[in-house]
C-alpha cells in the first residue's frame, strides 16, 4: 500500500477561532525527519489573548514544523497531538478573503510539497518567500 503523502486532521473542537492542521510525509526533503505538520490559524476571531499582528490587515498565519522522528504519525492517522521540533521551519502571516480561501491556499502549498515542488526544509526559505511575497515572514533569522 502506498503511504498517504499529506492529509488534514479534522478540528477537535467546535467554535472558537478557525484552524486547520495537515500532516505531510516528505522523506525526500531531509535525511533525518520525514514528516511535517502545517498549522493554519485565523487571526481575526476575538480570543482571550490577542495575536501579535506583523502584517497590517493579516487575517491568517501558518507555521510549518518538522515532526519528531521518534514519534511518527501513522499514514492517514488523526492524532490528538503531534510532537514537533522547535523552531518552526517556516511561518507567515497573510491576508485571505475568508477562512475557506486561506485553507485553499494552504492546501495548494501542501500539494506542492507532496509532489516535491516546494521543500519544507529550512534551506529552501527563498521558495517560501516567493510563495508568500504578499505576506510577512515569522522567521527571525
Amino acid at each position: 500500500m502506498t503511504p498517504v503523502i499529506a492529509w488534514q486532521i479534522p478540528p477537535t473542537k467546535q467554535g472558537g477561532p478557525f484552524y486547520r492542521t495537515w500532516i505531510i510525509n516528505a522523506a525526500w526533503a531531509h535525511p533525518v525527519w520525514s514528516q511535517y505538520a502545517l498549522f493554519l490559524y485565523d487571526l481575526t476571531t476575538d480570543t482571550e489573548t490577542a495575536p501579535n499582528i506583523y502584517l497590517k490587515g493579516a487575517t491568517h498565519e501558518f507555521l510549518l514544523y518538522a515532526l519528531d522522528p521518534a514519534h511518527p504519525v501513522a499514514s492517514g492517522a488523526h492524532p490528538k497531538t503531534v510532537r514537533w521540533l522547535e523552531p518552526a521551519n517556516h511561518g507567515y502571516q497573510f491576508i485571505a478573503e475568508s477562512d475557506e480561501a486561506a485553507e485553499l491556499r494552504m492546501q495548494a502549498v501542501v500539494d506542492l510539497i507532496g509532489v516535491g515542488h516546494v521543500s519544507p526544509d529550512t534551506d529552501f526559505r527563498s521558495q517560501w518567500d516567493v510563495l508568500f511575497k504578499d505576506g510577512h515572514s515569522l522567521k527571525r533569522s
